[in-house]
């Protein structure tokens, strides 16, 4: 009788064994793949970020005197008035070197704000009124109608900085 004991508790115990060890290699297997997946999608979003890398068809200049306006595609759009809220598309790099501090690209999301002194930077608040919907332009902006001797902190800007901001209209009004 002891002997049937014996064997069935070892019957068990092997199983228990069994039982445990397939488990563990499913919860190994499944976490190293769910972790390669992540790993995937973090440098898939990491791959796909603009800050910190040039400014696409941008010559860095060093010296910025006055508030230089281009138009590299015209808007057909209701036109942006001083004072009017707007909501944008924008990339900013430092003239300087040409490198990216901020994109929306890398949000994927739009900004609003109120295209006035004093709300925005000087360079936008002259910059974005005339632009119409649709409508894609580059401002090249000297340091003091940017951020000056004080850009904010932690966001690259080094202070004194001439910036070029490229900056797409996608509305007037709120």
């Amino acid at each position: 009788m002891t002997r049937k004991r014996d064997r069935f508790f070892a019957l068990v115990g092997a199983l228990l064994f069994l039982v445990t060890s397939a488990a563990f290699t499913i919860a190994v297997v499944w976490q190293s793949t769910h972790q390669d997946n992540n790993a995937s999608a973090t440098n898939n979003t990491q791959s796909n970020k603009v800050q910190g890398t040039k400014l696409k068809d941008f010559t860095p200049v060093n010296t910025v005197n006055q508030l230089k306006i281009t138009d590299t595609k015209v808007g057909t759009g209701q036109v942006a008035k001083d004072g009017d809220t707007v909501s944008v598309l924008y990339t900013g790099a430092v003239a300087s070197t040409g490198v990216i501090f901020q994109s929306t690209q890398d949000t994927g999301q739009p900004v609003s704000l109120q295209i006035k002194s004093g709300s925005v930077i000087e360079g936008w608040a002259k910059g974005i009124p005339g632009m119409k919907v649709g409508g894609t332009r580059r401002l090249l902006i000297p340091a003091a109608e940017a951020y000056g001797a004080n850009p904010p902190a932690g966001s690259g800007i080094p202070a004194n900085a001439p910036l070029v901001f490229d900056v797409t209209l996608l509305k007037v009004g709120s």
